[in-house]
């Protein structure tokens, strides 16, 4: 049992050596005096907001303490939280009545909600004074603090200047930062102003830094408005236009990824994701891509495993472009269409060329030329073909009238030597 106790000990006690109490990485005050009673028409602080941040996730809280160190009033308390909203204390305390004269403390606690360490802070202190309204001389100058027996600094209410983003062209899915950055009329940067944004499409959020998608293209009017607890007030617009990004994956290798942009317009990447293989590479802030160029994210830089397919994500984790390799296929020789058909009738087979077929071609002989009848006795030579002297004269000794009527001449002249 001692052996297994020593065990555990060895195994969390590092862990516990090397935890830390949360601290503040932000803390500021906008007013370090009050006069809760005086009148707007003063300029007199009557309000004092305070902003804290802190390192981890915390469970925090802010009370204003009095000088014997018992509590007025609970500003805040919260659970899980990294940088809350500012929180403003009018000077007044539980009952809701003007908190004395006098010095409070602003008691800042945390616990961590990782490894249950705990910070206390009580640096900050905030003056309540009173403020008399009521009296002035006869020339009717600005009224005099009774408290102290000197007249309070006037603290006018500030004109405001706005540092944000101007007029730009985003890309529709992808989440866009936009930023505020809010300055007094003596250059003094107030952190501590309240930021509105109103993005023109149905979606408002708070903060000087803040992250927003448009979802379809078109022209948007954003405005942020800010406040301050001294009364300060301004508000500036910008248009935003919205284009489907044009953007894809060209490539896979184990080189790396290679994308591209078909866009007429330079693409923000900045904290867009890779995907491949199961896991993601987050594309670090300020990258961007020209219009009409490649650029490659090599292997060694995005350490992800090299698959058939890959996809492009905006921050909001949604697809802006996949990738799928096609296998190469070879194309063999399509087969012959098999056609049906039905039987006519029967053939007999081809005879090979080895049989013995018996012809029955018949003899053409060419016609005898015909014997033509010597005239006055002339006598034909038995074995001699009559020649064809002409081809009109031949036809014409062949006509059965013409060897009648020659037939009849040659009677005749016998007949006459007779006689």
């Amino acid at each position: 049992m001692r052996i297994a106790g020593f065990l555990i000990l060895a195994i969390f006690l590092p862990a516990f050596a090397q935890a830390a109490p949360p601290t503040l990485t932000a803390y500021t005050i906008s007013h370090d005096t009050l006069y809760p009673s005086a009148t707007t028409e003063s300029g007199l602080a009557t309000t004092t907001s305070i902003d804290i941040a802190f390192s981890e996730s915390v469970k925090a809280s802010i009370k204003i303490l009095s000088s014997s160190g018992s509590m007025i009033k609970s500003l805040y308390s919260s659970s899980g939280v990294i940088n809350p909203a500012p929180k403003v204390w009018d000077g007044t305390n539980t009952a809701g009545a003007f908190a004395a004269d006098g010095t409070y403390t602003i008691l800042i606690s945390a616990t961590s909600t990782a490894t249950g360490l705990s910070m206390v802070d009580s640096s900050k202190t905030i003056t309540v004074a009173t403020s008399d309204t009521t009296s002035s001389d006869e020339s009717g100058a600005a009224p005099l603090a009774a408290a102290s027996g000197s007249p309070p600094e006037y603290i006018p209410v500030p004109a405001l200047r706005i540092f944000a983003s101007g007029n730009r062209t985003v890309s529709s899915g992808a989440d866009t930062p936009f930023v505020a950055v809010v300055y007094d009329g003596k250059g003094n940067r107030r952190d501590e102003a309240l930021v509105r944004w109103s993005f023109g499409d149905g979606m408002q959020r708070t903060g000087a830094s803040v992250l927003h998608a448009y979802y379809d293209p078109g022209e948007y009017v954003a405005i942020v408005h800010v406040t301050t607890s001294d009364g300060g007030d301004a508000r500036s617009e910008m248009i935003v236009t919205v284009k489907n990004a044009g953007i894809r994956i060209v490539s896979v290798s184990p080189r790396g990824i290679t994308l591209a942009n078909d866009d007429s317009r330079t693409l923000d990447l900045s904290l867009w994701r890779l995907a491949m293989g199961g896991r993601e590479f987050k594309i670090p802030a300020d990258t961007q891509i020209l219009a009409g160029r490649t650029i490659l994210f090599p292997s060694r830089v995005i350490d992800l495993p090299i698959t058939d397919s890959a996809a492009l994500l905006y921050p909001s984790g949604e697809v802006a472009s996949a990738y799928s390799k096609v296998p190469a296929v070879s194309h063999p020789q399509p087969p012959a269409p098999v056609v049906s058909y039905k039987q006519i009738q029967t053939v007999d087979p081809i005879i090979s060329t080895r049989t013995n077929v018996q012809p029955h071609d018949e003899e053409v002989r060419a016609p005898a030329a015909p014997i033509e009848l010597g005239a006055a006795g002339a006598a034909l030579s038995p074995d001699k073909s009559v020649p064809a002297a002409d081809t009109k004269l031949s036809g014409l000794f062949r006509s059965p009238w013409t060897l009648s009527f020659l037939g009849v001449m040659a009677l005749a002249g016998g007949a006459f030597i007779l006689l």
